[in-house]
């Protein structure tokens, strides 16, 4: 829950930090966790309904009821968030498309576009969640977002953190996709992909290099071909996030290292971590500890 990893000190969301004595998030005082105010649930609601037209009434269902509840989650929802000075990735829209949760999916993505994303931007988010989210998952975003259309040229713009920036040709390998077969050299060339960036061969390519080529060759054709726009950086700082909240170990890994690799900030990649944990819980930080400990130890 720190706010600084002793070289780096990072803004709360909105202002909350309780250091400076600012408990107040979203409307409510979670200094006084046991003590509610109508005039807290009012603001609590009012928040959501400026920027998205309604509440939450999943949240709004522990007022009357349990209040405790919902104010000692929001401080532990609050203390992994960040919101200036950049935006960040985020893996909860390939979990909410996966879910078929159309509330939460026009949530964030009607959030990235007030973040100044535009609209070719978002569409590479919504590739990378179709990775995972599959065809249930896009008719959940077409439900969700129907009435929406997004900002070709935001203003502003979307800021992202020191040294993000667009790099299709770090995510090739040099196989050639006009021939759908996996040649020996081609095999090699992914295989010192991963070695060169992340210092180790995952086990879905040697999996499927041994057993299905075709498959391999066809992932690595959409990863290649992906992010145009989009900060390469955003390709594992999304994957990390999702898989930190669907509790997938060799996941947690590959792109813990991808971060690390592609100068995504020690203390970013904590942020994209603790965030996810909202979902992922200390199962996921188990996980970590087990498979990632090596990386975080040694990252400088």
């Amino acid at each position: 829950m720190a706010a600084t990893d002793g070289k780096e000190k990072r803004l709360l969301s909105g202002g909350f930090d309780p250091r400076t004595g600012n408990w107040v998030h979203r409307g409510l005082d979670l200094s006084k966790p046991t003590v509610t105010t109508p005039e807290e649930e009012e603001a609590f609601k009012a928040h959501y309904a400026a920027q998205f037209g309604g509440s939450l009434s999943g949240l709004d269902w522990w007022f009357g009821r349990n209040p405790e509840v919902l104010k000692r989650y929001r401080l532990y929802c609050s203390l992994t968030l960040r919101v200036a000075p950049s935006h960040m990735g985020n893996g909860t829209l390939a979990f909410y498309m996966m879910n078929g949760y159309e509330k939460g999916i026009r949530y964030f993505l009607l959030s990235s576009a007030q973040d100044g994303l535009s609209k070719a931007e978002l569409h590479e988010v919504i590739a990378m969640a179709f990775v995972h989210a599959g065809p249930r998952g896009m008719q959940a975003l077409q439900n969700a977002i129907k009435d929406v259309e997004f900002a070709e040229k935001p203003n502003p713009p979307v800021k992202w953190p020191d040294g993000w920036a667009p790099d299709i040709e770090a995510f090739r390998s040099g196989i050639n996709f006009d021939d759908p077969e996996l040649s020996a050299k081609e095999r090699k060339q992914i295989e010192d992909w991963y070695m060169r960036t992340i210092g180790e061969i995952p086990g879905h390519v040697t999996f499927l290099a041994n057993h299905r080529p075709l498959l391999l060759k066809s992932h690595r054709a959409r990863i290649e071909n992906m992010l145009y726009v989009l900060p390469k950086q955003m390709w594992p700082t999304c994957m990390l996030y999702y898989h930190v909240m669907t509790r997938c170990p060799d996941g947690l890994r590959e792109n813990a290292l991808l971060c690390k690799a592609w100068g995504v900030s020690k203390s970013d990649t904590l942020d994209t971590i603790g965030n996810a944990l909202v979902y992922g819980q200390m199962e996921a930080a188990n996980q970590l500890q087990r498979v990632c400990a090596d990386v975080f130890d040694n990252w400088d």
